[in-house]
């Protein structure tokens, strides 16, 4: 469904932050979008749903296609309504409003009819937000919070979910908690971006995945073939030690190296 094809994006008109970044999302699969800090992984997903403007942000080479129709640069409400929606890292739930009103935020595009069912749909899948429709969204614990971002990006009833860093700030259990709801959502059909620094968790949900370095795509490949290669467990998702000292001394390499040319 969604094609990202030679991606190049520049903010402030000088800082080159994306170079050539080409990946896809097939219908009804979950894709990981991987890699450290600063690799990109926000900026892609910024790129897809129109909101590098925000950011000071442009696309200066490539293109975002979606079911096959060139959405490049396209205002996020056009994005949302032709059915992709974005769960922002740090959750930005509404904190003032209750969750009944942060639902009915995510909802602004659809008729009163449509919120009427939209509502009916997220408190029949979510029965924790049910129980707490009347509360006040800042109350909330981490794990209610992101369950409220995601319920509020659903009631859009996107095709493809873009999740960004879901798991980050909360506790274990409230993870697994949060990882259950995407298999579910998945499940149910809708197609998912998760960019995750968690790549354990990432992994273990996705049937593809990419991981990203300094603005490009370094590998890719089935979740299974990411999970099972040691070198690129350690090298490039930096999961053991000895990953993060051999990533370190290649970006210091690297960085000589230009400053050499």
């Amino acid at each position: 469904m969604l094609a990202v094809e030679n991606l190049e994006v520049v903010y402030h008109s000088v800082v080159l932050v994306l170079e050539g970044v080409s990946l896809s999302v097939p219908d009804g699969r979950i894709v990981a979008l991987l890699g450290p800090n600063g690799a990109g992984k926000t900026t892609t997903l910024r790129a897809i749903t129109g909101l590098l403007d925000l950011h000071r942000g442009q696309v200066t080479k490539g293109s975002v296609t979606w079911c096959g129709h060139d959405i490049t640069g396209l205002r996020p409400d056009r994005v949302v309504a032709d059915g992709i929606a974005q769960v922002m890292e740090g959750r930005r739930i509404l904190a003032d409003l209750s969750v009944d009103e942060n639902l009915r935020a995510g909802a602004y595009l659809r008729s009163r009819r449509q919120v009427s069912e939209g509502l009916a749909r997220c408190y029949d899948s979510f029965p924790t937000l049910a129980r707490l429709r009347r509360r006040q969204a800042g109350y909330l614990s981490g794990g209610e919070q992101q369950m409220l971002a995601i319920a509020r990006a659903l009631i859009a009833e996107p095709r493809l979910l873009l999740l960004d860093e879901p798991s980050l700030g909360l506790a274990p259990k409230a993870v697994a908690e949060v990882a259950e709801l995407i298999r579910t959502i998945n499940g149910r059909g809708v197609a998912i971006l998760l960019v995750e620094q968690n790549a354990a968790l990432a992994l273990s949900l996705a049937h593809h995945g990419y991981v990203m370095e300094n603005g490009r795509i370094a590998v890719e490949g089935s979740a299974e073939t990411l999970a099972a290669d040691d070198d690129i467990k350690e090298f490039y998702l930096g999961l053991g030690e000895a990953g993060a000292k051999r990533y370190t001394e290649v970006k210091l390499y690297r960085r000589r190296k230009r400053w050499l040319s």
